[in-house]
């Protein structure tokens, strides 16, 4: 079984960056706990969801080796594929503040389970400038032409932020297919939509809080990472925006908030997520015991139903 890059016209929905959940262990190399993965994809499958994100930040890629990271997206890859066909799209965290790291790890994902689409981050600590942004880009692009690339901006993470304009001449790059815009600026989000070629260049929101919004201005879905906990209603808050209907989807958007902002986000993610799922995690996140609380009585706002996954199963 061999991966295919998705096409632009395919890119829109909901794509949960899925949690890697660990077994108990020293902080330092906690076992992968496949099986546990397993039960929230079949959870986020049944959801609805379009595809899933593998290895970025809220699947605590940064614990992660190269080797152990390219070895855990083949095997989840293979899962995925045996389980449910070519229909579940599957997107690649591969990126680094080293444009060469950030190219061998693809290629090694590459040689292992096909052409793929990556979702890659800007540079971290580094801080390039935006020209350093643009050659980044531009050659992970160059290096990996058989599959395609989504940029990740998220500057409250990395300290790197995209700028519209960066990202509109970068929307030009073959290879580019998108963004995950995660800067929280609805006014970048819209300049960039207007001044890219939708055909060729989708915008995700990367934001939890504003998906409605940036459907709205013309996004396509959103690389989520509260869809772990909650896929039905960012299926349903997505599906209404694309279709038009945005009251609703305001309406779906302003239901779920309190347990994004609350839940998922009210510690760094995915420190809560863990904790909602019973799963462990790797140094320097560690869980807190103090928020438990706190936590369980935002979930119990919601039903099990609504969520599209039943949490006590994971306890």
């Amino acid at each position: 079984m061999r991966n295919s890059p998705i096409q632009p016209e395919e890119l829109f929905g909901v794509y949960p960056a899925i949690i890697t959940p660990m077994k108990p262990g020293n902080g330092l190399s906690n076992p992968i706990d496949y099986q546990k993965l397993f039960y929230l994809i079949d959870d986020l499958v049944k959801a609805g969801v379009k595809g899933l994100v593998v290895a970025g930040t809220t699947g605590q890629s940064a614990t992660l080796s190269p080797a152990e990271q390219a070895d855990f997206v083949k095997n989840v890859f293979l899962h995925v594929r045996e389980a449910y066909g070519s229909g579940l799209q599957f997107i690649v965290g591969a990126g680094s503040n080293s444009t060469n790291e950030a190219k061998d790890l693809s290629q090694h994902i590459e040689n292992l389970i096909g052409p793929s689409t990556f979702l890659h981050v800007t540079g971290y600590y580094n801080n390039p400038p935006q020209e350093g942004l643009i050659a980044h880009f531009s050659t992970l692009a160059y290096y990996l032409s058989k599959s395609n690339i989504i940029m990740y901006n998220v500057p409250s993470r990395t300290g790197s932020e995209i700028m519209p304009e960066t990202t509109i001449q970068l929307s030009r790059v073959n290879g580019i297919i998108g963004i995950k815009e995660a800067s929280g600026k609805l006014d970048a989000v819209t300049k960039i939509i207007e001044g890219v070629d939708s055909s060729k260049f989708v915008v995700l929101s990367g934001e939890d809080h504003i998906v409605s919004d940036v459907i709205e201005r013309g996004g396509k879905g959103v690389i989520s990472a509260s869809a772990n906990i909650a896929p039905v209603y960012f299926v349903r808050i997505v599906n209404a925006a694309l279709a038009g209907n945005h009251a609703e989807a305001r309406r779906l958007q302003e239901e779920i908030n309190p347990l994004v902002k609350d839940g998922v986000f009210y510690k760094k993610n995915p420190i809560p997520l863990a904790h909602m799922f019973n799963t462990e995690l790797r140094l320097p996140l560690v869980r807190l015991p103090y928020i438990e609380d706190h936590l369980n009585e935002v979930l119990a706002r919601y039903t099990p139903e609504s969520l599209g996954v039943d949490i006590r199963r994971y306890r």
